[in-house]
């Protein structure tokens, strides 16, 4: 049967999905095939709000076709009645129009959405879900998974569009075990390289033709919640988005310390108090510590524990990566 060989393909690929989440897609699957429901659907998330994240603009450009027969490959698979693509507002302009022309040409049984605001929470899957459904685009909490109760109550499949891309290229059985890796920062114009999944910080950053030293610093998974490395800790694997930014390691970090903490203050949802205050305290914190060179340690280490083991999601959850990381691993070398 059709749905046996496809889920065959999925498992002895080892395909882990290509958001965040690094989870094993054959697992998802058979996740949403088993759950009760009448009906069934599958999103394609490509709200793509991480700053220093451009892949899935990439994809998009170059594979679209790719991206909507991996789609409808696991609709079938799980026996979806309706396929859905989530794009962020800029994303929706660009390529709406490419993506209907091929979704009409193939008779496929999706529908595009255009994310309300280019709002960082909006990417949660449960947030996406509910701003499809017209709902305040905010977490849900968990449990209840999307896999058993998502898109209107209906068992949900959720991936990132990389996720869908490799299926179709496994189906054609011409998968190769890559993923795209995103650069940019000092010198660096948003380049992006497709590689293979086992590669080290430091050999990506090779294959890039860059050369790491003390000069830099280095931003792992993502101009937000991403963690920042000296040049002597890049020996290790990606954890969550593979992406990296490089800065200049020259002590002005003030800036860009501020841009972090900003950014998740702004793009806090309001939805739990941990988050909501933690990220405007610790903002305030921050900016009174560089005013004054003083910091209420006591203050600051409640707030990082306060957002990290209490938010309801991610947002809250990884808003100190990047601070503390930082002034961990490169501040105080």
């Amino acid at each position: 049967m059709f749905r046996q060989t496809m889920l065959k393909k999925i498992k002895k690929s080892g395909l882990i999905g290509r958001g965040c989440n690094n989870f094993l897609v054959a697992d998802k699957w058979e996740m949403v095939r088993r759950a009760k429901g009448a009906e069934k659907f599958v999103v394609c998330n490509i709200s793509e709000s991480e700053p220093g994240m451009f892949k899935d603009k990439y994809i998009l450009e170059k594979w679209p076709q790719l991206v909507l027969d991996g789609i409808n490959l696991a609709m079938s698979e799980i026996k979806a009645k309706k396929g859905l693509v989530y794009l962020n507002p800029v994303y929706y302009s660009e390529f709406q129009a490419s993506l209907e022309q091929i979704i009409a040409k193939n008779n496929f049984k999706i529908e595009l959405f255009e994310k309300p605001l280019h709002d960082y929470v909006g990417g949660e899957e449960t947030a996406v879900l509910n701003s499809m459904q017209g709902l305040r685009v905010e977490p849900r909490l968990k449990p209840p998974y999307p896999t058993a109760f998502g898109f209107y109550g209906a068992p949900t499949l959720i991936h990132n569009c990389e996720t869908f891309y490799a299926v179709s290229l496994i189906n054609s059985g011409v998968y190769k075990n890559t993923r795209f890796y995103c650069l940019s920062g000092v010198n660096r114009t948003n380049e992006i390289k497709e590689l293979t999944t086992d590669l080290t910080v430091r050999a990506v950053l090779q294959e890039f033709d860059h050369t790491p030293s003390a000069d830099f610093f280095y931003q792992v998974g993502g101009g937000a919640a991403g963690f920042c490395y000296n040049y002597k800790q890049l020996n290790r694997k990606f954890e969550g988005s593979p992406s990296i930014i490089i800065y200049k390691n020259d002590g002005s970090e003030q800036a860009t310390v501020m841009k972090w903490l900003d950014f998740f203050r702004k793009e806090s949802c309001g939805q739990c108090v941990p988050c909501r205050e933690g990220t405007f305290r610790l903002r305030n914190l921050m900016y009174e510590y560089y005013q004054s060179e003083q910091l209420d340690k006591k203050v600051f280490d409640d707030l990082v524990l306060s957002l990290q083991k209490t938010s309801l999601c991610a947002l809250g959850k990884t808003a100190t990566n990047a601070l503390v990381s930082y002034f961990k691993n490169v501040k105080e070398t």
